[in-house]
C-alpha cells in the first residue's frame, strides 16, 4: 500500500472551528485535556446525581492510556475466544448431535457465522472509538426509547454475562489441575467444590493483577495467549499424525460412520450451537477497550478479523483430533476433561495426564484475564455516560494504580455470587446456556445496528471499514436461532438435565427483563424529576464528528507529515 492510500485509511479528522485535526490526535486530546465530548458526558453526569468530584481514588475514564498494541488486541480476541469453550465442550456438543462429522460441522458454522458478526463490529468500533463497545453502538443504532437497548445491555453484560462466564470458567481450571495431580473427576460433589475452590483462588489473582497494572494484565493475557495457542498446536499436530497412524493407539469407529446416528431433534441443536458460539464468543472483547487501543484503523479489523479466523482452523482441527484418538462413548462421558482424556491416551501418564492438563487450565485462567480486562472497562463506560447514579464514587480509574479498582471489586463480587451459590451438579452447562442466551440476543442487536447505521448514517466519516451485509444477515439470524428455540421442547426421551430445559433462556431473559426497572428509574423518571438529559451524549458524540468525508493527507502535512506521524507512534505490546 502506498503513502497516500494508507493515509487514507489511517487519517480521520475532526473539525474545531477552521482547525482540522487527525482522529488519534483528537482522541489523545480527549484523555489529555477538557475537550468535547468528554466534557460533555461528565457534565451530563454531574447533574443527573453523580458526583462529579471524583475525589483522591479515580481520575475517570478519560484517563485511559493507549496501551493496546497490535499483538495485545489480538491476543484479547484469542484469549478469551480460546478459554474453556474448546477444551470443555466438544463432549457435550457431541452428545447432543449424535456424531462427530455433525459436530464437526457446526463448529465450520460456528467460524463462519462468528466472522460475520466480526465484520459489523469492525465497523461499529471504527465508527465509535471509545470505551464501552457493544453498549456505546447500539445507543446511536437504537436511541430510541431513551437508550434502552444500551441500558440493558450494559445492565446483562455486568450482572449475569461476565460474571457468570467468569463463574463457569474457573472450576474448568480446578477440574484440569485436580486431573493433573491424579483427581477423580467423577467423584461429584466434593471434586465439584475442589474446583470451584481452585477457581476462587485463580479469579482472586486475576483480579489483583488486574487492580494493580494495566499493563501486566496485558503481558499476562499475551503470555497465556501463546500458551493456549501451543497447547491446541500440539493437539492439531498430535491429531493429524494419529490419523496418518503414526501413534500406537486403538482404533474407533467416530469418523467411518460418518452421520448414522445423528440427532433431529431442533431443541438439541439449539443447545449444542450456544455450546458452540460459547467457545467462539470473545473476538467481540476488544470492542470493549476501544478508548486504549492505538491506531484503530489498521490495529481492529486485523486483531478482531484474525483472531476468528485462527481460531475457527484451530476449533475445527482440535475436534478432528479429539475424535480420532478418544472413542464416542468415553469422549461424552468424560464432559469438561475430553482434552485431558485425549493426551492422556496420546502421551501417557506423566505428558498426557499432568503436564498438558496443567497448560490446559492456564489457558482457560487466560480467558479469566481477558474476561476480567474488558468487563471493568465497560462498567466504567457505563458510570462515564451517566447510567449508574453517583457512579463517580464507584467507578473510574485509580489516581496512582491508573486502573477501574472499584469496577473491578464490583465485578469480583459478583462471580463470586455465581461461583459459589449454586448448588453441586451441572452447574457449568447451566451458566453457560445462562449467560449466552443474552448474550447472543444483544450481538444480534448490534448487528442489526450496523445495518441500520449504514442507512441513518451513510457519509459517517469514520467508518472506513464496511461489513458484508449479507454474512451480518446470516449473524442475526443464528443468533434469533440460539435465543428462541431453547424455549422448544426438546424431543422426548432426549432431556437427561438436572434442571427443565427452559430454565437457563429463562433466567437470561428474566436477567434482562428485570433491567427495565432499573432503566425506567434512571433514564425515564429521574430526567423528569430533574431535568437533566442523559441522552445527550448519544448526540454529542455524533456532532464531535465532521459531516463531510474525510480529507485528504495534506491534513497531516503531506506525505511527508504522515511519515514523521508514523515515526513518532510508539509500539506498544
Amino acid at each position: 500500500m502506498d503513502i497516500v492510500s494508507k493515509a487514507s485509511l489511517y487519517e480521520k479528522q475532526t473539525e474545531v472551528g477552521s482547525v482540522s485535526q487527525s482522529w488519534d490526535a483528537t482522541n489523545i486530546d480527549r484523555q489529555s485535556s477538557a475537550a468535547v465530548l468528554p466534557t460533555t458526558t461528565a457534565d451530563i453526569a454531574a447533574g443527573s446525581g453523580n458526583n462529579s468530584d471524583s475525589g483522591d481514588n479515580s481520575e475517570g475514564i478519560a484517563a485511559s492510556k493507549k496501551n493496546i498494541g497490535m499483538f495485545s488486541a489480538t491476543a484479547m480476541g484469542v484469549s478469551l475466544m480460546v478459554g474453556s469453550g474448546i477444551f470443555s465442550t466438544p463432549a457435550s456438543i457431541l452428545g447432543l448431535v449424535g456424531t462427530p462429522s455433525m459436530a464437526l460441522i457446526l463448529w465450520g458454522i460456528g467460524a463462519v457465522i462468528s466472522f460475520g458478526g466480526a465484520t459489523a463490529f469492525i465497523e461499529l468500533g471504527l465508527m465509535y472509538r471509545e470505551n464501552g463497545g457493544t453498549m456505546r453502538f447500539l445507543a446511536h443504532a437504537f436511541p430510541r426509547p431513551r437508550l434502552m437497548l444500551s441500558y440493558l445491555f450494559a445492565w446483562v453484560m455486568v450482572v449475569c454475562i461476565r460474571p457468570g462466564a467468569i463463574a463457569a470458567n474457573g472450576p474448568v481450571i480446578g477440574k484440569y489441575w485436580l486431573y493433573a495431580i491424579g483427581g477423580d473427576s467423577s467423584a461429584g460433589t466434593s471434586i465439584g467444590w475442589q474446583a470451584r475452590g481452585v477457581g476462587f483462588g485463580c479469579i482472586t489473582f486475576v483480579t489483583l493483577i488486574n487492580i494493580l497494572s494495566a499493563k501486566w494484565s496485558l503481558r499476562l493475557i499475551n503470555l497465556l495467549t501463546v500458551v493456549k495457542i501451543v497447547v491446541l498446536l500440539i493437539i492439531v499436530i498430535t491429531g493429524i499424525i494419529a490419523a496418518a497412524g503414526g501413534l500406537n493407539i486403538e482404533r474407533n469407529t467416530n469418523w467411518s460412520r460418518g452421520f448414522n446416528g445423528t440427532s433431529s431433534d431442533a431443541h438439541s441443536y439449539a443447545s449444542a450451537l450456544t455450546k458452540v458460539f460459547w467457545a467462539y464468543d470473545g473476538f467481540t472483547n476488544l470492542v470493549y477497550s476501544l478508548g486504549e487501543l492505538r491506531r484503530p484503523e489498521r490495529n481492529l479489523p486485523w486483531s478482531i478479523g484474525g483472531s476468528v479466523g485462527i481460531v475457527g482452523f484451530l476449533y475445527i482441527m482440535a475436534n478432528v483430533a479429539f475424535f480420532v484418538v478418544v472413542p464416542i462413548d468415553v469422549a461424552v462421558n468424560s464432559e469438561e476433561i475430553l482434552a485431558a482424556e485425549f493426551t492422556y491416551r496420546v502421551f501417557g501418564h506423566q505428558v498426557g495426564r499432568v503436564a498438558l492438563p496443567v497448560l490446559i487450565g492456564f489457558s482457560v485462567l487466560g480467558a479469566i484475564c481477558a474476561q476480567t480486562y474488558g468487563v471493568s472497562r465497560l462498567l466504567d463506560s457505563a458510570n462515564h455516560v451517566g447510567f449508574i447514579p453517583y457512579g463517580t464514587r464507584i467507578c473510574g480509574n485509580h489516581r496512582r494504580l491508573g486502573t477501574p479498582v472499584n469496577s473491578l471489586l464490583i465485578m469480583y463480587a459478583l462471580t463470586l455470587i455465581y461461583l459459589l451459590a449454586p448448588p453441586p451438579g451441572k452447574v457449568f452447562d447451566l451458566l453457560v446456556d445462562f449467560v449466552q442466551w443474552s448474550t447472543w440476543l444483544f450481538y444480534g442487536l448490534a448487528a442489526a445496528g450496523a445495518i441500520v447505521l449504514r442507512f441513518t448514517r451513510p457519509r459517517h466519516p469514520l467508518r472506513s471499514f464496511r461489513s458484508f451485509h449479507p454474512l451480518n444477515i446470516l449473524f442475526i439470524l443464528f443468533c434469533i436461532y440460539i435465543t428462541v428455540f431453547p424455549f422448544v421442547p426438546p424431543s422426548k426421551g432426549k432431556d437427561d438435565a438436572p434442571y427443565p430445559f427452559y430454565l437457563s433462556p429463562l433466567l437470561g431473559l428474566i436477567t434482562t427483563l428485570v433491567g427495565l426497572a432499573p432503566w425506567y428509574f434512571r433514564l425515564v423518571w429521574w430526567p423528569k424529576r430533574s431535568g437533566d438529559d442523559l441522552t445527550a451524549w448519544v448526540e454529542a458524540e455524533e456532532h464531535d464528528m465532521p459531516d463531510e468525508e474525510p480529507a485528504t493527507p495534506a491534513a497531516l502535512g503531506g506525505q511527508q507529515g504522515y511519515v514523521e506521524h508514523e515515526k513518532n507512534e510508539i509500539a506498544v505490546v
